[in-house]
């Protein structure tokens, strides 16, 4: 029986899913604390009512707790789906915003747990997830770059056995150092031997003596440098010769190693993004490369040399680059107010006296029935001698009282939420069609019946509203969105040659903003008013100041309508830009690309031996990696020149002699600064006393060193936000005075919220280990807000004036 024990990655991938899992299980605890009283016990508007009160706090955990009972208890109610669906969205960024900071202080473990918090809220936040995958590898200090491309599985037996490109496998990679004048031959030879490389040369090459000074530089460069003196190139034949030549171009092309590489693309989705891919390789690469797409299996297939492979592996991991994408929450607000006011009193118009003469009756009677006949005459000249009053007939107008005050204000809330890919277009629209009239034909025939064959053409017009944006997210989370905002209305209808056609109301923004990730965009003024007043009354009675009232009618209306758009961005994810994907690759020359290669420690870091010898700033590492046992080059060399004790030549032996001569010993000063170089970090934290402030009060922060070995002096610059924040003074800390020596504290105001400080210990003394606070930093808050306090640029030197390894973090104080 075999018992196969899990390895190491299983436990690995199993305690994260503990810990994911724990996360969960934490996050449900917690929400279940929240609800003190039970689910049952109260109804969904109670619930919806203590939600709503939560997000007027912006306390997003309860809010979300709280919206989650209440869709639970009535599922099918929208209010509470939409609320709920809300209140989760905003609560699981809230947790990824919180552990960034926490991730940015140093807080690593922190930062996890609210990345975990975010996506057991919303499992599907992208951006939690990344979070997550990001701050996994730095706890395993594994580098971000995400080209980690997938293995053919399954191969078949002779592919399986197809070899990749030669890489040399030096037995030594310490530093060389040779001055002398040889010829190239024994120079190329005694560097071979210091590395453990057999060196083998083209027939058609011919060797000059020149002069070679190397001081301190790694295989490769020895190489190049030898190279380029010498007009000569190397190609790995094994892993451990090299065939040198004659550098010319027709050289290079016979000898230069020729591979077939396939990549495939993760995040071109489109056609337009695999060709910009394909014309971005084609202009950086030479024109010899053979390179093509195959967009079925949206990969690129490449044949080139090692150096041209690999760049092209290191520019698909730079642009193949997961698109940002962008959450707008719309508003939409139309607010209508009507105001009329009718009020008067409206005599008689008008009095008619229609003159006439005495009626004439005669009546009729048969056995059966009897009639009555009335006859009116029209006055004659001969009536007017004898008028009456009856002979005339007076008719008046109606009175009227009017008395009536009417007020409506109408508001009609729209909130959409669109989600958008960075550069791409998104729309957005709420309403209906309208059929709308764009012409009529007939089919020929004739005059009599053309009418009945006349055809209209129709064709449909949006109403409502109408979003259309494109958003672009810049390096610096602010986005710039192109948009066009449209709220259109059926107003009345037109009749146009017999056929009723729609007027349509309209009220459109055109325009491009840049908003910084959450800041609200107000966007109003779109104002339509009308006023309208009429007078009706008697003429002359109307006119009178106290009469009027009586003997007029007033009428008098005012109408406003008015529409609010607010728009708010929110970055839900964003390609993980590190400084594997900013920094400047060597090419080589312009003949060929040939790809000079660093330390692997150094290129995963930020900072490496020359830049903290260099200047007393050096960068941030990315990550903290384990240093690598030191070997000498006297070691290496020793090791070299007794298994490769069969040179050829005694001009290559006293080569390999010299160079095992100039290489320095562990303990000599030249090699000082690379054992510095190589030991563990200096951590420089930002230590506040007390995380929030108020307007007015005076704080302290320390900046804490832990680590330190022969610490003696420590130049450092902090930076900080001047609008929230002043610094008052900086004061000596206690570490570096701990043998009662005293220390020299200078600082420097750079202006915009910068200071550059230097803290170090007398001459002649010996610098300090362990840890403790290095310097004390008295703030003054000015004004309410939040001001990260970052050690931008932090440098340490121990007591032989050797810069060492030194890391940086933040905190964040919030003023309120």
């Amino acid at each position: 029986m075999t018992i196969q024990k899990p390895g190491r990655g299983a436990c690995t991938t199993l305690g994260r899913s503990l810990f994911h899992a724990g996360a969960a299980a934490a996050l449900l605890i917690s929400t279940a604390a929240f609800t003190a009283p039970p689910a049952h016990a109260q109804s969904a508007s109670a619930w919806s009512k203590r939600g709503a009160d939560a997000e007027s706090r912006e306390d997003w955990d309860a809010a979300f707790e709280a919206y989650r009972q209440a869709h639970l208890l009535k599922p099918n109610d929208l209010r509470y789906k939409t609320h709920f669906e809300r209140a989760r969205f905003s609560a699981a960024a809230a947790h990824v915003d919180r552990g960034r900071v926490l991730r940015q202080s140093g807080d690593i473990h922190g930062a996890l747990t609210e990345f975990e918090r975010a996506l057991a809220i919303d499992g599907s936040n992208q951006s939690a997830q990344q979070e997550i995958n990001v701050t996994e590898r730095i706890l395993a200090n594994t580098p971000t770059s995400n080209l980690d491309l997938p293995a053919s599985t399954g191969p078949a037996p002779e592919l399986a056995t197809l070899g990749e490109p030669l890489k040399l496998k030096p037995v030594s990679s310490d530093p060389l150092t040779l001055s002398m004048v040889e010829d190239t031959k024994v120079l190329y030879q005694a560097i071979g031997k210091a590395a453990g490389l057999n060196v083998i040369f083209d027939p058609d090459y011919t060797s000059r003596r020149i002069q070679l000074d190397l001081k301190g530089v790694s295989l490769s460069d020895g190489l190049r440098i030898l190279g380029t003196q010498s007009g000569t190139f190397y190609k790995p034949v094994t892993s451990n010769t090299i065939f040198v030549a004659q550098n010319t171009q027709q050289k290079r092309q016979d000898l230069q190693t020729r591979a077939v590489q396939t990549f495939y693309l993760s995040n071109a989705a489109t056609q337009a993004d695999q060709n910009e891919l394909l014309t971005a390789l084609r202009n950086v690469l030479e024109q010899d490369v053979k390179i093509f797409l195959v967009p079925s299996q949206n990969a690129i297939v490449e044949r080139g040399t090692p150096d041209q492979l690999m760049l092209t592996q290191e520019l698909l991991n730079n642009l193949d680059r997961p698109h940002s994408e962008v959450v707008v929450d719309v508003a939409v607000l139309e607010v209508n107010r009507d105001h009329s006011r009718n009020l008067g009193l409206t005599l008689p118009q008008s009095v008619t006296i229609t003159p006439q003469v005495a009626n004439s009756t005669s009546s009729s009677s048969s056995s059966s029935s009897s009639s009555t006949t009335t006859t009116t005459t029209s006055p004659t000249l001969n009536t007017f001698a004898n008028l009456t009053a009856s002979n005339f007939a007076v008719s008046v107008g109606n009175a009227t009282v009017a008395a009536l005050l009417s007020d409506s204000d109408t508001r009609i809330l729209q909130n959409p939420r669109i989600r958008a890919t960075d550069g791409q277009r998104a729309q957005l629209k709420i309403g209906q069609k309208i059929p709308v009239a764009t012409g009529s034909y007939s089919s020929g025939a004739s005059t009599a019946i053309v009418s009945s064959l006349v055809n209209t053409q129709f064709t449909y017009m949006d109403i409502g509203v109408n979003i259309d944006l494109t958003p672009t997210v810049h390096q610096d989370r602010e986005v710039s969105l192109k948009m066009k905002l449209e709220i259109s209305t059926h107003a009345s209808d037109v009749t146009i040659s017999g056929v009723t056609e729609p007027v349509i109301g309209q009220r459109t923004v055109e325009q491009v903003i840049q908003l910084k990730e959450g800041e609200p965009s107000i966007l109003a003024g779109i104002l339509t008013r009308q006023e309208t007043d009429s007078l009706s009354g008697t003429p002359g009675l109307s006119e009178i100041p106290i009469l009027k009232n009586i003997f007029s009618t007033h009428n008098r209306d005012r109408s406003q309508d008015e529409v609010v758009f607010l728009l708010i961005p929110h970055i839900v994810r964003e390609p993980l830009i590190t400084r594997l994907n900013t920094r400047a690759i060597d090419t080589g020359s312009g003949q060929a690309i040939e790809l000079r290669r660093e330390v692997v420690a150094e290129a995963l870091a930020g900072d490496n031996a020359a830049s903290m010898n260099t200047s007393a700033f050096p960068q941030q590492p990315a990550r903290n990696l384990p240093p690598s046992a030191p070997i000498t080059a006297a070691q290496a060399a020793s090791a070299m020149i007794g298994q490769i004790g069969n040179e050829n030549t005694p001009a290559a032996q006293a080569a390999a002699a010299a160079l095992k001569q100039n290489s320095q010993p562990v303990g000599s000063p030249a090699a000082q600064p690379a054992a510095a170089a190589s030991a563990p970090p200096v951590s420089f934290a930002v230590a506040p006393g007390q995380a929030t402030q108020t307007v007015g009060s005076t704080f302290q922060m320390a900046v804490i060193a832990s680590g330190a070995k022969d610490l003696y002096s420590v130049p450092l610059q902090v930076q900080f936000n001047p609008a929230v924040l002043s610094l008052v003074n900086v004061d000596s800390g206690e570490l570096l005075s701990r043998d009662g020596q005293s220390v020299a504290v200078v600082h420097r105001d750079e202006g915009n919220g910068t200071t550059t400080i230097s803290i170090s210990r007398p001459p002649a003394v010996r610098g300090v280990d362990g840890q403790g606070s290095v310097c004390v930093l008295t703030f003054k808050a000015n004004a309410a807000g939040d001001s990260t306090v970052s050690l931008s640029k932090v440098g340490a030197k121990n007591s032989t004036q050797v810069n060492l390894p030194a890391v940086g973090s933040q905190a964040t104080v919030h003023v309120k």
